[in-house]
């Protein structure tokens, strides 16, 4: 099931993906501030209910070097414990690519757990869970680059965190002040679908940083709605 809907996505609602690609550029910027930075993307995720099954859905395209890409992969689903999404998704902390002092010594650890051309990988991934009221993951900011130790910069991580805290304060007002002709329609838990599993050993969780947290949104999932 998990294998075909990956293939098959869903629609996405595009009230929930021009609710997030604002954001998400307002990051971009902020990681491009000092120059390019090779294969960057960037993404989020939500928690879904598929038929009383859970999963996690891709709610946007990539922001890439190129603009907005990867269309077609709006709406993929993935099993909860997908790598380093599931790993947050699992635990609800930040997780991100730990520091090494080159790249050799990031594919050494890599070797066991994934195959073929480890240089076609990215060597830098982050993942920042959105908890709701009762800490459950909402949304999942998902990003990675060809940058060795990109992210393992506690100050750039923290500076993500903190401009996602802005958002979840934005959408906590629009839940209690909506616009007249858009809603935040409540997506039901379900149970919750696992795959291969599988977070790299590469990847850390960083505890310490405390992740950001709605105060009235249980679920996302914006779209349009008669005033």
């Amino acid at each position: 099931m998990a294998e075909n809907l990956y293939r098959n996505p869903e629609p996405v609602p595009p009230a929930s993906q021009l609710a997030v690609l604002p954001f998400l550029a307002a990051v971009d910027g902020y990681l491009l501030e000092n120059g390019n930075v090779p294969g960057l993307r960037i993404t989020m995720h939500r928690a879904v209910n598929r038929e009383g099954d859970g999963y996690l859905q891709q709610v946007c395209a990539y922001l890439a070097e190129t603009g907005v890409d990867g269309r077609g992969k709006v709406g993929r689903f993935f099993p909860v414990d997908d790598r380093i999404i599931g790993a947050s998704y699992g635990n609800g902390q930040v997780w991100r690519t730990k520091h090494y002092p080159d790249l050799d010594a990031l594919h050494a650890e890599l070797r066991d757990a994934e195959k073929g051309d480890l240089h076609a990988l990215p060597s830098s991934y982050l993942a920042i869970p959105f908890l709701g009221p009762q800490k459950q993951v909402v949304l999942i900011l998902y990003a990675d680059c060809h940058q060795l130790n990109f992210f393992a910069d506690d100050e750039r991580v923290n500076r993500i965190v903190a401009m996602s805290r802005g958002l979840c304060r934005l959408f906590d007002s629009l839940q209690k002040e909506p616009f007249p002709a858009l809603r935040n329609f409540p997506l039901q838990k379900g149970e919750p679908i696992t795959g291969k599993g599988g977070v790299y050993p590469v990847q850390e969780a960083l505890p310490k940083i405390q992740p950001p947290s709605f105060s009235e949104v249980f679920s996302f999932n914006y779209e349009a709605a008669v005033a």
